[in-house]
């Protein structure tokens, strides 16, 4: 290894399975360098990011490529590859006018072509060949016109879906219905360009090597192993080349990370680290490691405790009386009241639980309407102002339930609650679910009933074709709009029904139709007025949470990390801060911002962002 740096010899140690440390403790290196297990990034097996949508692609996507937008870091729109757009008086007429002079360039820094209309012409229409098996395609062909026609076979020619390159700079997009969030969503991957030519000449290579990949983006891919780890370096000749705040940054994946990363990081050969909750009291308690650790962000995923109203699972759970149950709206609302969520999320969360816990279906930060998020529209500021765990008031629900369905069915009620072997902490919150709410309701009025599987192919063996009468699962919209968290909900669901609340009888109205159905229906139609389409979307949530048809519960990520970055920095997405797994704009700090600054750099950044909601644009 005589020659390499001693970033590069960490690399390449790691990957080799033997380790080096260097002996300056508490030094960051100048670079960015982070180590991570394989099991979080396995998926990251080709840097195609046409192909797939998994976390850690998007993340590579986001470095190396560039969409027509992004979100600086506050989280408000700024152009990218588009400098400018229009919107027709149809309100389905996108035309975007592209930045001149961004180039194409191979991994080396070569210049390879011109960046043009034409490759996200080429980009759409890969991902629209169904046997390229692209995991973007329904968000693509959920949004353009003919699209799907084009995916299904319907139409061959691909000139009549609305995509098309006016000339070399201007692009259109003509959509299948006005979607007021478009613009914000051609910031994702699915609407990324490609170079066609390059495209055409790899093949099923496309993306499978550094050298197989053409960059448009702040970053170059300059070194990758797929399930072990990749150094990005950062583009000279970028367009916008002051966001390459970090020049080189370095990604290891080492199946003992868990227990190594924290001594990397001491030792200086690594400055970021996601701490494992094993170690995280022990970090708290000791001043010196507090100093070098703050909160994680929260990603964009709200989980919730669905009730089935269609359950698959054998006669020996008698899901005929399940059926019966949840039907009746006093058995929904006892269940509603009983869940001590705090108790449960403290799984994940034992230090500041609250931070994490979400009362509504929505998270909190996705929309607001002049400055009052979403989450206090309506029926729902009730929600987010209130604890929904109320002992008395389950038992009071479980008193009328039981006169209502008094010889419908056999008491106590068999609750089937599936779960993955995959997540130890997801199990003992399952468990504690099943004591504290029959030690809540009794158990003589249900019986909680824990069945445990495999993490392979979870979601589709048992969430979505409904093995459960309730259980933990969550959602993550691709949009920030409040229709992409209600996605699941509907029966006309782009996404698997898995929650079939469209189902509940007691929602339902003469024509069979769920009112909840309906009333998305009507917010999504309202396009030009977004306080009142805001307004309406919370009415129809309320309508899900007045009748008890989920129980919120929280939203992932958080945890702790232990970082030289400065936590508000780096640009991010359309969800703001929530879940943006971007670096472009990261800066390294000289000292971490630790736990006790954490609260004063939150409140300049959240002062900041006032400041600049406010400036002219």
């Amino acid at each position: 290894m005589k020659g390499l740096s001693g970033m590069k010899r960490l690399f390449m140690a790691l990957v080799a399975g033997t380790m080096f440390f260097c002996c300056t403790a508490f030094a960051a290196p100048a670079e960015y360098v982070a180590v991570y297990p394989n099991g979080v990034f396995t998926e990251l097996t080709t840097a195609n990011y046409l192909k797939d949508s998994y976390t850690s692609n998007i993340a590579l996507a986001y470095s190396t490529q560039d969409g027509l937008v992004e979100f600086d870091r506050f989280g408000f729109m700024i152009p990218s590859l588009a400098e400018s757009w229009e919107v027709a008086e149809d309100n389905v007429t996108y035309t975007f006018h592209l930045r001149r002079g961004v180039k194409w360039h191979t991994w080396d820094g070569k210049e390879a072509a011109d960046v043009v209309a034409q490759d996200f012409v080429d980009s759409a229409r890969w991902i629209l060949t169904k046997a390229n098996a692209s995991t973007h395609s329904n968000t693509v062909y959920n949004s353009i016109k003919n699209a799907r026609e084009f995916y299904d076979g319907k139409i061959t020619d691909f000139a009549e879906v609305g995509v098309r390159a006016v000339d070399a700079h201007t692009l259109r997009y003509i959509l299948k219905a006005p979607l007021p969030y478009f613009v914000k969503q051609t910031s994702f991957t699915a609407f990324y360009p490609v170079n066609g030519k390059f495209l055409a000449e790899k093949g099923d290579q496309f993306g499978s090597s550094k050298e197989n990949l053409l960059y448009c983006g702040a970053y170059f891919l300059t070194n990758f192993e797929p399930q072990q780890g990749r150094e990005l370096t950062a583009n000279p000749n970028y367009w916008n080349k002051d966001a390459n705040a970090v020049e080189t940054m370095t990604f290891i994946y080492n199946a003992e990370s868990s227990a190594l990363g924290a001594e990397l990081f001491l030792r200086g050969e690594i400055n970021d680290f996601v701490l494992p909750g094993s170690i995280v009291d022990e970090w708290m308690k000791d001043p010196g490691k507090r100093a070098l650790m703050y909160p994680n962000n929260l990603t964009n995923m709200s989980y919730f405790i669905a009730l089935n109203f269609e359950p698959n699972y054998g006669e020996e759970y008698a899901p005929g009386d399940w059926i019966t149950a949840v039907n009746n709206l006093d058995f929904r609302k006892s269940l509603f009241h009983a869940l001590d969520r705090e108790g449960a999320i403290m799984t994940v969360e034992p230090f500041n639980p609250r931070r994490q816990l979400l009362n509504t279906l929505t998270r909190r930060g996705l929309v607001d309407v002049a400055g009052v998020d979403y989450t206090q529209l309506g029926g729902l500021k009730a929600y987010s102002d209130r604890e929904s765990f109320d002992a008395a008031r389950a038992l009071d629900y479980k008193a009328r339930a039981l006169a209502a369905l008094k010889g419908k069915v056999t008491f106590p009620l068999k609750v089937v609650m599936p779960y993955s072997t995959s997540n130890v902490e997801a199990a003992n919150r399952m468990q504690i679910i099943e004591q504290q709410m029959e030690n809540t309701l009794g158990t003589d009025y249900i019986d909680i009933i824990l069945v445990s599987y495999p993490a392979t192919g979870y979601n589709q063996e048992v969430r979505n074709p409904g093995k459960f009468s309730i259980m933990e699962t969550g959602w993550g919209p691709d949009f920030a709009d409040p229709f992409g968290s209600m996605d699941p909900m509907l029966s006309t669901a782009l996404a698997p029904r898995y929650s079939r609340v469209y189902l509940a009888r007691d929602i339902q109205d003469a024509d069979g139709r769920s009112r909840f159905d309906k009333m998305a229906e009507a917010a999504a139609a309202e396009f030009k007025d977004m306080k009142k389409r805001y307004e309406l979307f919370a009415e129809a949530e309320t309508l899900l949470l007045d009748n008890a048809l989920l129980i919120p519960f929280y939203t992932s990520g958080g945890g702790y990390r232990a970082s030289y970055l400065d936590p508000f920095s780096g640009l991010t997405g359309q969800m703001g801060r929530f879940g943006a797994f971007k670096m472009k704009g990261l800066r390294i700090l000289e000292k971490p911002v630790g736990m006790d600054g954490y609260p004063r750099a939150l409140e300049e950044y959240e002062a900041q962002r006032v400041e600049a909601a406010n400036a002219p644009r």
